[in-house]
């Protein structure tokens, strides 16, 4: 099978898994929420907008952005730090919490139905597989946040082109 017909069999993939959880996210009436920035503020409450950037590998001007929607929509709390006060602390509120724990089981329950029918064996073959591609593409040793974060700052770059 040539690279190309794999790479557009892993597209599909990528799309259909998507749209699985954009139809599992419209049945239950959720908003979307970038639950790794809600996941770690509620594991690091009153941490800063600047560490949770670095943590998601993007730039501090998209967590600010993401948190004064989320602000908006009273799922988190940004309160001036009182040792500097330049800078924001967030927080998870009761309905934040609510929801990131819904957001995590939605996809957590898209990513099984993903996997159903799959022996151990095969997934550790993907998994195999997907690690030499990943070292062939020069992400040896990358995080998820790192190579979502790298790729959210690259399209931001093209937009404002």
């Amino acid at each position: 099978m040539e690279a190309k017909e794999l790479a557009e069999r892993m597209a599909l993939v990528n799309a259909l898994h998507r749209c699985a959880l954009n139809r599992e996210r419209e049945q239950l009436g959720q908003k979307r929420v970038p639950v790794p920035l809600m996941e770690y503020v509620l594991e690091h409450p009153g941490c800063t907008q600047e560490e949770a950037a670095k943590w998601l590998y993007i730039s501090a001007a998209s967590v600010a952005a993401s948190c004064k929607r989320l602000e908006k929509e009273g799922l988190i709390e940004r309160r001036v730090d009182p040792v500097n006060r330049r800078r924001n602390q967030l927080f998870v509120t009761e309905a934040g919490q609510r929801l990131t724990v819904d957001k995590r089981a939605m996809l957590d329950r898209v990513n099984e139905r993903a996997f159903e029918n799959i022996s151990p064996e095969d997934r550790q073959t993907l998994c195999r597989i997907l690690d030499k591609m990943q070292d062939n593409l020069g992400g040896r040793g990358m995080s998820a946040n790192q190579v979502f974060g790298t790729l959210m700052e690259e399209d931001k770059r093209k937009d404002r082109k």
